[in-house]
C-alpha cells in the first residue's frame, strides 16, 4: 500500500505564498485612507475577492486588521503598532529622538518627525505634536510616505548610494497632489540641491496647503540614519520660500548626534 505525497517544496512554496498574500493586504492601506472596502483591498493586492477576505479573516484575528460592523469596511488594527513597538534597530535611535522631537514641537508649536528608510519607503518611527490648534494628521508613526513625498522622506532619499537613487527614479513615482515632484530629471535636481544646502523645504506635496521643512540626522561616522521634520500650516512654516525655524532644527538635530555619539 502506498500513500501519495506533495513534495515538501510546493508545501514550502504555498506557505510563503500565503504570507505574501497577507503582507500585501496591509501594505494596501495607504497614508490617507481610514478604511477600504473588500474590492479595493482586492483590486490593489491583484486578488480575487474570496482570497483577500480569506486573508483578512485571519488577519483579524490577530488583530493586525478591523472590520466596521456598519460599513463592512476594513482598517488597519492596532496589533500593527505592536509588531512596529520592537522594530530593531530603530527602538534605541527612537528612544534617544523622543526628547529632541518633544523640545522642537514645544519650539515650533508644530508636528515633529523621525523617519528611517524601509523597505524603499520613508517610515516613521517617532512623532510629537505641537501646541496649535490646527495638527497635521499625516505620517503617523508606523505610517509609509513614498521616499519623493515631502521634506523628511526626500532628505532620507537624497543621503541613499547613487545605484538606489537612480532604481528609485527609474520607477514609476505616484503624485500625492499635482504638485508631487514625480519627474526623474526634476527630482534628481531636487535632490542635488538637498545634499548641497542640507535640508529640504517640501510645499503642497503630500497634501495642499501643508508644508515641510526636513533635516538629515548623521551618525558618529557621519552618515545619514535618519531625517527629522517638521509639518504645519505654509505660516508656521514657511516665510515666502524661506523656511522658519531652521535654526532650530538644525541646532536641535545636533542634540541628537551627540546623544547618538
Amino acid at each position: 500500500m502506498t500513500t501519495e505525497m506533495r513534495p515538501a517544496v510546493d508545501e514550502e512554496a504555498g506557505a510563503v505564498r500565503s504570507v505574501r498574500r497577507a503582507l500585501s493586504i496591509l501594505r494596501a492601506f495607504r497614508l490617507a485612507d481610514r478604511a477600504l472596502p473588500l474590492g479595493e483591498i482586492a483590486r490593489r493586492t491583484s486578488l480575487d475577492k474570496a482570497t483577500a477576505r480569506r486573508l483578512l479573516m485571519t488577519l483579524m484575528r490577530e488583530g493586525l486588521v478591523e472590520q466596521n460592523a456598519e460599513t463592512k469596511s476594513y482598517a488597519l488594527g492596532l496589533g500593527v503598532l505592536e509588531l512596529g513597538a520592537g522594530l530593531q534597530p530603530c527602538a534605541d535611535l527612537r528612544q534617544r529622538a523622543q526628547p529632541v522631537l518633544a523640545a522642537i514641537a514645544e519650539a515650533t508649536g508644530v508636528a515633529a518627525f523621525l523617519g528611517v528608510v524601509h523597505d524603499d519607503a520613508a517610515l516613521c518611527i517617532g512623532r510629537v505634536d505641537g501646541g496649535r490648534a490646527i495638527q497635521v494628521r499625516n505620517w503617523s508613526i508606523g505610517g509609509r510616505l513614498p521616499l519623493h513625498c515631502g521634506a523628511g522622506p526626500r532628505v532620507l532619499m537624497a543621503w541613499q548610494p547613487e545605484a538606489e537613487v537612480q532604481r528609485l527614479l527609474a520607477r514609476p513615482l505616484e503624485a500625492m497632489t499635482p504638485l508631487t515632484p514625480v519627474e526623474p530629471g526634476r527630482l534628481a535636481e531636487i535632490l542635488t540641491r538637498i545634499r548641497e544646502r542640507g535640508w529640504e523645504l517640501a510645499i503642497d506635496d503630500i497634501v495642499e496647503g501643508i508644508s515641510g521643512l526636513g533635516l538629515p540626522v548623521r551618525d558618529g561616522e557621519g552618515a545619514v540614519i535618519a531625517a527629522v521634520s517638521i509639518s504645519g500650516l505654509h505660516r508656521d512654516i514657511r516665510d515666502g520660500d524661506r523656511p522658519r525655524h531652521l535654526d532650530i532644527l538644525q541646532s536641535k538635530v545636533r542634540d541628537l548626534e551627540r546623544a547618538i555619539g
